[in-house]
């Protein structure tokens, strides 16, 4: 498994790296800066204009699927929720996630926030570092929050004002503040409890990237983000990618555009805090499909 998120960590440090250098070579044109995941033209005025701020609010339901490995209190447990019980979780209750996302921009300059929590309860094979070390199998409980803020600056926007929506490139910097619960059961025989360990982390990671936005046919958009960061300030190394289509709906309320937006996220991060029975280790990887409806005016 480990072997595995190292694969596709440098799969994607590779891709956000390109992605990066691309913005870099392109260098700055006009534009506006709009969303992390969809990125649309400008909203026009009544009079057909379009304005020079825009507002992006949207709503997102995410079906992830985790793998990695947590640590609490010296025990430490292997987290594989993927597609083969996701849906069974999700039908007990025990895995749930969503997010939303709210920007702000004007001109070449926006600011957004990002937000997505959720909950997975599944069970896996644990290891307790005692003398001797003891294994078996827990229940975990990981309840999670992300936080994503910052600044974006449009450096492509062409068409600029021409007819249709315009291919899009940004250039992204923020942090994301995360939060982490975790705990561990260990069952022991009979299914009486062994051993539980719970623990609290909290950390920000600071991350650069960008995005684009563009159209293929009619009201259909591609739309690709990929962000780089940690550092070592919070986690070791955390990516993120978000890739997938928007489709502008018919509907505009209030005189707002609404689009479809149907992406796949992965977000992989590598966090450790403490030693010994102090020790906290959180290294997870989170992907999967997210639908969401996004207003602009």
């Amino acid at each position: 498994m480990e072997a595995n998120r190292r694969s596709v960590r440098r799969w994607a440090v590779r891709t956000v790296c390109a992605l990066s250098l691309g913005c870099t070579i392109v260098g700055p044109q006009t534009g506006g800066a709009q969303e992390p995941v969809p990125v649309r033209a400008e909203p026009a005025s009544k009079d057909g204009v379009a304005g020079p701020w825009t507002i992006q609010a949207a709503l997102y339901l995410w079906l992830p699927e985790v793998q990695g490995t947590v640590g609490a209190r010296g025990a430490t447990a292997d987290v594989d929720v993927d597609f083969g019980n996701l849906f069974d979780l999700m039908g007990n209750g025990q895995l749930f996630a969503s997010g939303g996302h709210v920007e702000v921009g004007y001109e070449r300059f926006s600011f957004f926030l990002d937000a997505f929590g959720g909950t997975a309860r599944p069970s896996s094979d644990v290891t307790v570092q005692r003398r001797p070390t003891l294994t078996g199998t827990a229940d975990l409980t990981l309840n999670f929050a992300f936080f994503e803020f910052g600044p974006a600056y449009r450096v492509l926007d062409w068409p600029r004002g021409g007819p249709g929506r315009p291919i899009a490139l940004d250039l992204l910097a923020g942090g994301r503040f995360m939060y982490f619960y975790q705990s561990i059961t260990l069952r022991g025989s009979g299914g009486r409890l062994g051993r539980y360990g719970n623990a609290t982390s909290e950390w920000v990671d600071p991350f650069v990237g960008g995005r684009f936005s563009v159209p293929l046919v009619g009201d259909l958009d591609v739309l690709f983000r990929g962000d780089i960061g940690g550092f070592g300030a919070g986690s070791q190394l955390a990516w993120n990618l978000i890739g997938g289509f928007q489709y502008a709906l018919p509907w505009h309320p209030g005189g707002a555009s609404t689009s479809l937006v149907a992406v796949y996220k992965a977000l992989d991060f590598d966090y450790e805090s403490g030693s010994g029975s102090d020790e906290i280790v959180t290294k997870l990887n989170l992907r999967g499909p997210a639908l969401g409806l996004l207003v602009e005016f």
